[in-house]
C-alpha cells in the first residue's frame, strides 16, 4: 500500500506557530510551578483551629537564636524551651535521656542525647500517629530551617489540634536530639519496642531556606498512604521518580530509622535556598514565612486526617505510582507498570508495521531519526559540560558552599537546557529533507519505550513520565493513519502542541525538584534526558528547525544573558556569603 504525498517533506509551518508553541510550553511551565508555590502566610490572627506561620515563627526565633548541636550549652536551653512550650499545651513533655554507649551505622561511641515526647491524647484506642522532627542543629549554623521551622511547625500544630476536635487517635510529638550526629536520638528512640507499636510516622526536614514543602520518602507498599495522602492535603507536591530515587542515595532522615524496623510512614522536606543549608545563613532572617505555611499546613494535614484514621495496616496494598498535576495528586497502582509498557511496546510495532506498509518508514529514514537525536544528546552533553567546566573555573567555583550549593544554579541549568535545544534545532535543520516526520516521530519514540521499559523494570515509580507522553504521541499517530496525508497530519497545530506539552507537563515538576536540590555539574545528567525528551517532541522541533533564523539566535542571546547574570553576582559579600568548611 502505497500514498501519494501532495507536499514536498519540508514544507514550512504556519509564522504563527513557532512562537505560540514557545510562548504555550512557557506558559504551561510557569501553571505547573504556580500550582506547586508555597500558599500565603496566615497571620497570627488566623482561626485558632488553622495554622499560622507567623504564630508559629515565635519559636523559631526562640529555638535557633544561635547553633545548639548536641551536648552543647545552648541545646539544653532549646530543649528547656520546648518543655516549657509543650506543657503549655498540655502535652505532657516526657524527657528522654540516654547516656551510654550507642552504636549505629554512624557511631560507635558513648553519647548523650535528650528526646521530648509529648502526646495529643485521643478519643480511640487506635495505634498513635507520631509527627517528628529535631530539635538539634550543626555546629555551623543556627539551624533555623533544619530543622527549628518543622520544630515550630509541629509546636503550632498541636496548638491547632488542642483548640478544635479531638482526635481519635494519640497523636505524638517527637522531638528528636542528635540527628546532625547521625540520627542518634532515632536510634535511641525506636530501640524501644513499645515505640514499634506506632501506626504512622510523618517526619518534617529542610534542605534549604525557602521552596515547596514536597513529600520525598514514603514506606515500603505505600498504596493505602498515598490514598489517604492524596486526601489529606490541599496542595500536594511529591512525585513516585523522587521517592524511588531517594531509595538508591546514602541521604537518610529520622524517619530511616523508623523504616528500618518495618514503621509506615512519609516524609517531608524544602530545598530552595540551599546554599543557606548547614551555614550561618540558616538563621532568622532566612526564614521564608510561606514555606513555614507550607510545611505546617502539611503536618496539620497529616495530624488531622491520620488522626482519625484506622492505622492498624496501612501496609495491605502495594505500591502507587504517583505525581502532583495542576493541585492535585494522581496515582494509580504500580502494579499496572509492566501492563502498560506491554501495550504501549505492541502499540510501537503496530505503528512502524503500518507506517511501513504506507511506504512512509524506511530503513534509511528509521535510521537517520533515531541516530540524530542521539548524536544530538552526545553533543549537547559535551558542549554543556565544557560551558560548565569554564563557568566553574571563571566564578561559579568561588561563589560554592562546602555542602556543593551553588549561587543561581538555576541559571546555569537553564543554560544546559538551551544548548540542548540548539543541538537538537540544528541537527534537525541538517536532516529535515532525509527523514520525514513519521520516522522522526518513532524514532523518537522508540528511545522514550526504551526508557519507559527500563524505569519499569528498575525505577518503576518514574514509568508515567514516558508512558502518558507515548500515549499522546500514539493517538497523533492513530489520527495520521486515518488522514490522507499523515506527515502533514504530524504537522497539525494541534499535534505540535500536544506533542510538546504533554511531555512539559509531565517533566517540569521533575526537574524543578532535582535542579533545586542538586548542584549543577550533577545537572548534567539531566542533558541526557532533556535530549531524549526533544527527540520525543520531533513535531515542534522540525517547526523550529524551519525557524532556525531566529530561533538559535535568540537561545544563544538568553543562554549569554542568562550567564551573564551569573557573572555580574559571582563576587562573595554580605548577601552573598560563601563558608569553608570546619
Amino acid at each position: 500500500m502505497q500514498i501519494q504525498l501532495s507536499r514536498p517533506p519540508d514544507r514550512k509551518p504556519p509564522y504563527w506557530l513557532p512562537l505560540t508553541t514557545i510562548l504555550a510550553v512557557i506558559l504551561f511551565i510557569s501553571l505547573m510551578l504556580w500550582f506547586e508555590k508555597p500558599p500565603e502566610a496566615r497571620t497570627i490572627d488566623a482561626p485558632a483551629t488553622e495554622f499560622s506561620a507567623e504564630r508559629a515563627m515565635a519559636h523559631v526565633e526562640r529555638i535557633a537564636q544561635e547553633p545548639h548541636p548536641m551536648g552543647s550549652p545552648a541545646n539544653a536551653e532549646v530543649r528547656a524551651y520546648l518543655v516549657e512550650q509543650m506543657k503549655q499545651l498540655g502535652l505532657n513533655p516526657e524527657v528522654q535521656a540516654f547516656n551510654g554507649r550507642l552504636t549505629t551505622k554512624y557511631v560507635d561511641a558513648d553519647v548523650q542525647l535528650t528526646n521530648i515526647l509529648g502526646v495529643i491524647k485521643g478519643t480511640g484506642s487506635g495505634k498513635p500517629l507520631l509527627l517528628m522532627s529535631h530539635y538539634d542543629s550543626v555546629p555551623t549554623g543556627p539551624g533555623a530551617n533544619d530543622a527549628s521551622v518543622s520544630v515550630a511547625s509541629l509546636l503550632e500544630t498541636a496548638r491547632a489540634i488542642q483548640a478544635g476536635t479531638p482526635p481519635q487517635n494519640d497523636i505524638w510529638i517527637l522531638l528528636t536530639d542528635g540527628e546532625e550526629r547521625g540520627l542518634l536520638g532515632a536510634e535511641v528512640f525506636f530501640q524501644d519496642p513499645a515505640h514499634r507499636e506506632i501506626g504512622m510516622i510523618a517526619n518534617f526536614e529542610a534542605r534549604g531556606s525557602k521552596g515547596s514543602s514536597f513529600m520525598f520518602q514514603t514506606s515500603d507498599s505505600n498504596g493505602r498512604i498515598i490514598e489517604e495522602y492524596a486526601r489529606a492535603v490541599s496542595n500536594p507536591v511529591s512525585n513516585s521518580l523522587i521517592v524511588d530515587l531517594y531509595k538508591q542515595l546514602p541521604n537518610d532522615t529520622d524517619l530511616t530509622v523508623a523504616l528500618e524496623h518495618g514503621l509506615p510512614g512519609l516524609n517531608f522536606a524544602y530545598g530552595d535556598g540551599w546554599v543557606a543549608y548547614h551555614t550561618p545563613m540558616d538563621n532568622t532572617e532566612n526564614v521564608s514565612l510561606e514555606t513555614m505555611q507550607h510545611q505546617g499546613e502539611n503536618a496539620l494535614a497529616m495530624a488531622k486526617h491520620f488522626g482519625n484514621l484506622d492505622l492498624a495496616d496501612l501496609t495491605s496494598t502495594g505500591d502507587r505510582i504517583y505525581f502532583n498535576l495542576f493541585g492535585l495528586l494522581v496515582h494509580y497502582p504500580a502494579q499496572w507498570a509492566i501492563p502498560i509498557t506491554v501495550a504501549i511496546a505492541a502499540l510501537w510495532l503496530a505503528f512502524a508495521w503500518l507506517f511501513s506498509r504506507f511506504s512512509l518508514l524506511t530503513v534509511k529514514g528509521s535510521l537517520i531519526g533515531l541516530g540524530t537525536p542521539i548524536l544530538a544528546v552526545v553533543l549537547s552533553t559535551a558542549l554543556s559540560y565544557g560551558l560548565w567546566t569554564l563557568i566553574d573555573a571563571l566564578w561559579a567555583g568561588k561563589m560554592t558552599q562546602p555542602t556543593g550549593a551553588t549561587y543561581d544554579s538555576l541559571l546555569y541549568s537553564v543554560s544546559f537546557v538551551l544548548v540542548t535545544l540548539i543541538v537538537h534545532v540544528a541537527l534537525t535543520r541538517w536532516v529535515v529533507r532525509k527523514a520525514n516526520e513519521v520516522e522522526m516521530l518513532l524514532g523518537g519514540a522508540l528511545l522514550f519505550l526504551l526508557l519507559l521499559i527500563g524505569s519499569t523494570w528498575f525505577l518503576p515509580g518514574a514509568s508515567y513520565l514516558f508512558a502518558i507522553p507515548l500515549l499522546v504521541h500514539f493517538a497523533a499517530l492513530t489520527w495520521a493513519a486515518f488522514t490522507r496525508d499523515p506527515r502533514e497530519t504530524l504537522t497539525h497545530p494541534a499535534v505540535v502542541l500536544g506533542t510538546s506539552l504533554i511531555p512539559v507537563l509531565m517533566f517540569t515538576s521533575v526537574f524543578h525538584i532535582v535542579f533545586l536540590l542538586l548542584p549543577p555539574g550533577i545537572h548534567l545528567f539531566s542533558v541526557v534526558l532533556i535530549g531524549l525528551i526533544l527527540a520525543l517532541m520531533s513535531p515542534a522541533v522540525r517547526m523550529l528547525a524551519h525557524s532556525w533564523k531566529w530561533v538559535l539566535p535568540a537561545a544563544f542571546i538568553a543562554i549569554v544573558v542568562l550567564l551573564g547574570i551569573g557573572w555580574s553576582q559571582a563576587e562573595p559579600g554580605p548577601d552573598r556569603p560563601v563558608y569553608e568548611s570546619r
